[in-house]
């Protein structure tokens, strides 16, 4: 059976179903082997039973393959079928569906796993999402799903811990990286964080960003797992019957007989003991000369390439406070000089690159971390930018500086190709296609073009270096390859320009070092021996060899010699030491041989239909308030897995006699159709937020309305929206917040906005740093078609971001305007300027004081106007992190403090010209560690031609936007 190629299609087994494109039907069945043998695996391990069907949902939206997966409001995984990101050994891997699938099981099985009670308030309200919309879903949310609420590093630690066991020794609880890294901090005296500290300061400033939650994660359980086995490590997250929301702190103490604060400390002191002893072992023999030539720490940072002159190198890189870019290093003077800003870089390769030092052209990929790649070239005399190729997939670039061929990867469908494409770049062209699980990468061709060396990972989990040769290769035939080298990861080639020697890295003795291989005798020699790692070698000289050394804080660049090393020491791995004591965990691994088809027990592949998937995600009781009065109803979410159909309602009564002439029946309904057509509808609607605030939204009256959202562009940072939306309204009697008195109360509304944003972040930022956002609105207002009167107002705003004075100070320059044309008998249709904006409890940005027509220090909505010019500058300030002002798992994440002032220029009977100054505080907390909520308070004052006046406000938002 055929199907429609954006048609989703879908299979069952035992306890799995999997939701995928006709094009990714070829991995179904390997797909379901790993998911049923994983899923065994694990359910002996922490004694579940799956609560329902777990479904696993492919994508090919990106070029690197990863896993996601939630077990609220159901049991899903997200799986992006492409190869992994390559780098570092930072995810050791074997098959990589295997392996991203047993990873992400152990947090559906963790998470999913319910004490009697939990399944108990499962089975009449289901697992319940937090929705802003009502907040009374987070405490539904802890009764039904507890096990979610812990720290994400908690998260990952169990989830690392099993990866590695049940593929084989594949995994970072083996991985070299890991040990790198706190071998690196040790090596530098620097402070070991608090569990607390992870989250709240590392997580954010470290140029590994999430990736350290898995680090430490994972090194926290393999320390409890040595010192008190497996066994218990698993009793601290398998949940038991009797269990009444225990959380994960309490539950360490009655596991392990001690506080788990103190044990952290132990742990710490633990691993300085253990890298202590592995660089005495690496002391036993002489350690290379790395003479460091620069002051600078390079964070993530793409492959090196020598110009032509000899004098200057060129890379990428992506590092803590600063934006990725591109940059040339000058060996003579050792400085540094911005070629181009590098938009969304990934995490480990930041950029897939390549040079031609003959022409002058750096080529790089953008949108690395999501979506398609763009191919880029960039000549770098003339300092001229050019697209080649959009959306290609292509990576692992390299170019022959005498042929000037390009050669890439592209990833498409879980596979991947070796194109090319033949000066000057008008079209790529496949080589050769790979099959699934041949992952060919980091391409590195001959300077004369005769041979092309790579890296090959393979599903038995060897990684490997390989020879191909060119003219073989271009006649597409099954490709022949020698290899080279296939100890400790190899990875990072590049030639030396006689085309004698073929340099790399790799992790042969726990230690990434520089390797070299003479073309002619095959011989392999490595040529250091140090403490914390060396990468990505550029020969510079016949003498001298060009690397990144790593350090905690990211890369270096040194210079060594271009000789062999006396002696190269192993170190010790943890994960090892762990084996060694524990030999039954490598009893939990899975096979990799595929089995039969016929004998998964997988149901006929059938067409996905959206409708017959509807499931019930939330229904709860819950009281709301609307106005004065307090409602009493139900709030239900229903929706499918893919979000083809997604239904959100509230219906309520109000029993009270707060407001004896008030409407008593409430009803707020939104339906969602792909998440680009909406529909809702609003009678007497409530809104939770009434109940504590004295500006009350609860509109009297009924709204319906129609919506569309479609995206003209989204080409990370660049995106583009329009949202369109025609909305009834019957009965009204107010707007804005009860404030201002409709002129007739039954009315249309049609309205446009597109809207434009091309925003950039750097790591360490809580806010966009640089570039624009551009909106345009137009509104259109109708009356009664018996009485018909219209009006329309179109208003347009542009605002700039950039830092300055120091890291992560954004200055934000906003200018908008707008014109109305005047209809007295339509007033709704009006511009109304006013006020902050936040009332006592929100659901809405904090920063409300950006939006067009607020103005801190004039009543809200008091200025009524037909047309306006309004100009806005804004600093913010650097994010203040903190990590000791904590109780339990509440605790203040950082915060955030802003000053404006703001101009004015419009008509109205309370003057003429406004300017204000103000300024506000941002707390931003955590709760159970995946909950945050934010209080503010902000104060202003506002002087007109006629008259000043201020104000302030405290406001408390609950949960994230």
């Amino acid at each position: 059976m055929s199907f429609a190629q954006n048609e989703w299609l879908e299979q069952e087994s035992t306890n799995f179903k999997i939701i995928y494109r006709s094009s990714h039907s070829h991995l179904v069945p390997q797909l379901f082997k790993s998911a049923e043998e994983a899923l065994e695996v694990l359910s002996r391990i922490f004694n579940y039973t799956p609560s329902e069907k777990i479904i696993i949902n492919t994508y090919d939206a990106y070029d690197y393959g990863y896993g996601a997966a939630t077990s609220v409001p159901q049991n899903f995984i997200r799986l992006e079928i492409e190869p992994m990101e390559p780098g570092y050994e930072t995810i050791p891997y074997s098959e990589r569906f295997q392996w991203i699938i047993s990873h992400e099981l152990v947090h559906i099985v963790v998470n999913d796993h319910s004490s009697n009670v939990e399944s108990f308030a499962r089975s009449i309200f289901s697992k319940v999402v937090p929705e802003q919309i009502q907040p009374l879903t987070i405490i539904y949310s802890l009764m039904t799903n507890y096990n979610r609420y812990t720290p994400r590093w908690h998260q990952e630690a169990i989830a690392v811990f099993w990866e590695t066991w049940m593929n084989g020794g594949y995994g970072r609880t083996l991985g070299s990286f890991d040990e790198m890294y706190f071998r690196s901090l040790f090596v530098e005296s620097n402070e070991f964080p608090t569990e607390n500290e992870i989250d709240t300061k590392l997580s954010h400033n470290s140029f590994l960003l999430e990736t350290i939650f898995y680090i430490y994660g994972s090194r926290f359980a393999s320390f409890l797992s040595l010192k008190y086995g497996p066994e218990k490590l698993v009793s601290w997250f398998r949940t038991e019957p009797d269990e009444f929301f225990k959380n994960f702190e309490s539950k360490f103490e009655d596991i392990f007989g001690v506080d788990m604060e103190d044990e952290w400390i132990e742990f710490v002191k633990f691993e300085k003991d253990f890298q202590s002893t592995n660089i005495k072992k690496l002391r036993t023999a002489p350690l290379t000369d790395t003479k460091r030539i620069s002051t600078e720490n390079f964070g993530w940072v793409t492959q090196p390439y020598l110009d032509k002159s000899g004098d200057n190198i060129y890379f990428g890189f992506h590092r803590s406070h600063q934006l990725a870019e591109i940059q040339k290093f000058n060996l003579r003077y050792r400085l540094s000089t911005e070629v181009a800003s590098l938009p969304t870089p990934s995490m480990l390769q930041v950029s897939s690159t390549a040079f031609d030092k003959n022409l002058g052209l750096f080529f790089y990929t953008t949108n690395n971390n999501q979506l398609y790649r763009d191919l880029w070239v960039l000549d770098v005399d003339k300092n001229e930018k050019k697209l080649l190729f959009k959306d290609c997939r292509v990576g692992s670039l390299t170019i022959s500086p005498s042929t000037h061929e390009l050669l890439g990867i592209e990833h498409s469908a879980s596979s991947a190709a070796l194109v090319y494409s033949l000066y000057p770049f008008n079209k790529l062209e496949t080589l050769v296609q790979f099959e699934v699980g041949e992952e060919f990468q980091q391409l590195s061709i001959s300077p004369s073009g005769k041979f092309l060396a790579a890296v090959l990972h393979q599903s038995s989990g060897e990684q490997k270096i390989i020879l191909l040769d060119m003219d073989l290769v271009k006649t597409g035939q099954k490709v022949k390859y020698e290899v080279l080298y296939n100890s400790g990861s190899p990875e990072n080639i590049s030639w030396s320009m006689d085309e004698q020697y073929i340099f790399w890295n790799a992790y042969t003795s726990g230690v990434s070092n520089i390797y070299r291989l003479n073309i002619n005798s095959l011989r392999v020699d490595v040529l250091t021996h140090t403490l914390r790692g060396l990468f990505r070698p550029l020969c510079v000289t016949q003498d001298s060899i060009f690397a990144f050394e790593f350090t905690s804080s990211g890369f270096v660049p040194v210079m060594i010699a271009n000789q062999p090393a006396s002696q190269v020491p192993a170190i010790s791995y943890l994960g090892q030491l762990i084996l060694d004591k524990y030999p039954e965990l490598m009893e939990n691994n899975l096979s990799t041989e595929t089995a039969p088809f016929e004998q998964l027990k997988i149901l006929p592949e059938k067409k996905y239909s959206g409708l017959n998937s509807l499931s019930i995600q939330t229904f709860i009781p819950v009281i709301s308030g609307f106005q004065k009065q307090k409602v009493i109803g139900f709030y239900g979410h229903i929706a499918d897995p893919v979000l083809t159909h997604d239904l959100n309602f509230e219906i309520g009564y109000s029993p009270f006699k707060e407001n004896p002439l008030g409407p008593k029946f409430h009803v707020k309904l939104k339906y969602d159709f792909k998440k680009q057509f909406e529909i809702g509808l609003d009678h007497n609607a409530t809104d939770f937020y009434d109940l504590f605030n004295k500006r009350k939204r609860g509109m009297i009256g009924t709204k319906l309305r129609l919506g569309h959202t479609h995206y003209w562009i989204y080409d990370n940072p660049l995106k583009v929206k329009q949202q369109t939306e025609v909305a009834l309204y019957r009965s009204i009697q107010f707007i804005n917040d009860n404030l201002t008195k409709v002129s007739q109360p039954d009315f249309m509304v049609a309205q446009t906005i597109f809207d434009l944003k091309n925003q950039r972040r750097s790591i360490g930022s809580s806010d966009f740093e640089f570039g624009n956002d551009f909106t345009t609105t137009f509104m259109l207002f109708a009356s009664d078609p018996n009485n018909p009167e219209l009006a329309y107002q179109i208003w347009t705003e542009f605002g700039d971001f950039s830092t300055w004075l120091f890291k992560h100070n954004v200055l934000y320059f906003k200018v908008a305007a707008g014109y109305h044309e005047p209809n007295l008998n339509l007033a709704q249709s009006r511009f109304y300027f006013g006020g902050f904006g936040n009332r006592e409890v929100e659901n809405v940005d904090v920063k409300q004081y950006r939006k067009v027509f607020r103005f801190p220090g004039i009543p809200i909505y008091e200025l009524g106007a037909d047309k306006f010019i309004k100009l806005m500058l804004e600093n913010n300030f650097p994010p203040i992190r903190t990590s000791g002002l904590s109780i339990r798992r509440h605790y203040l994440n950082h915060i955030d403090f802003s000053i404006y002032s703001q101009g004015l220029v419009l008509k109205s009977d309370q003057g003429n010209y406004f300017a204000d100054i103000g300024a506000q505080v941002n707390f931003v907390f955590k709760h159970w560690d995946n909950l945050e909520n934010t209080l503010s308070a902000g104060i202003a004052k506002a002087w007109s031609d006629t008259k000043a006046d201020w104000e302030w406000f405290i406001s408390l938002k609950l949960l994230k936007n």
